[in-house]
This record gives structure tokens, C-alpha cells and sequence, in this order.
């Protein structure tokens, strides 16, 4: 399953480690995660488009932990919801 990984990025000072983690953690379930933590130069707008053109391609989506705190991971998230994308929890 293609898994899109969503959480705070902008103002979380480990966001490459806790990526890292989920992606490492999806691999080893068998999931091909996608990882928009990976890219760098580019401006705000890119990275959220980015995200969505990225997302619109997977199964499903990971929230990580603290993911509310983030508006492009609500974006995300509510993008996944209204296509009835699945949605995982870091928290579950």
C-alpha cells in the first residue's frame, strides 16, 4: 500500500527524524511510504502542492503525532477524508 506521511513540519525543530521513523516503520510493514519531509528549496506554496500531488496518488495517508498543529497536514487530512482515503493515526 502506497502510504502519503502527514504531520507539522514548519516549526518542528525533529520533523527529519520523526519522518524518517514512519517512513523506516512503513517500510519494514511491507508499505511504500512517501515522504514529503525529503525535498529542500523550495517556497511554502511548492511543498503544499507538492503534498497533494503526491497524496493523490496513494492508498492512504499516516497522520503523525501533533499533525493538528500543522495547516498543510489538515489540508492533507481533509483531503483524505473527502476522497474516503484511509486514514492511519501515529497515535494508534
Amino acid at each position: 500500500m502506497k502510504i502519503y506521511i502527514s504531520g507539522a513540519i514548519t516549526n518542528a525543530d525533529d520533523f527529519i527524524e520523526h519522518f524518517t521513523a514512519a517512513e523506516e516503520a512503513l517500510k519494514k510493514a511491507g508499505h511504500t511510504p512517501l515522504n514529503p519531509a525529503k525535498p529542500w528549496g523550495f517556497e511554502y506554496k511548492d511543498y503544499i502542492d507538492m503534498g497533494l500531488n503526491e497524496l493523490m496518488h496513494c492508498d492512504a495517508i499516516l497522520m503523525l503525532e501533533g499533525w493538528e498543529m500543522s495547516a498543510g497536514a489538515r489540508l492533507e487530512r481533509q483531503y483524505a477524508v473527502t476522497t474516503g482515503m484511509k486514514i492511519f493515526y501515529e497515535e494508534e
